[in-house]
């Protein structure tokens, strides 16, 4: 009678390191760790649609956003400029 080998989980990293997935037998992947870089890279990823011709066109149909973005941009050369 054979013995089955128990194997401990398997780990994957697509990212070199940053984002660690638990690789289950059904082939999904369970997220065990990232780290900041990663999120930021990913949150970055997901903000990229507020820049770019659409979203100005965007800002031109809706003043408001418009005025919001104005605001971000001089909190973030205020920020920018003291470094």
């Amino acid at each position: 009678m054979r013995k089955k080998k128990k194997s401990g989980p398997i780990y994957v990293s697509p990212d070199g390191g940053e984002t660690v997935y638990e690789q289950l037998p059904s082939g999904d992947r369970v997220l065990i760790e990232q780290s900041q870089l990663a999120k930021d890279e990913l949150q970055a990823h997901e903000e990229v649609e507020m820049t770019g011709v659409e979203a100005i066109a965007l800002r031109r149909k809706y003043p408001t956003l418009q005025k919001a973005w104005n605001q971000y941009r001089v909190v973030w050369n205020l920020i920018n400029s003291e470094q």
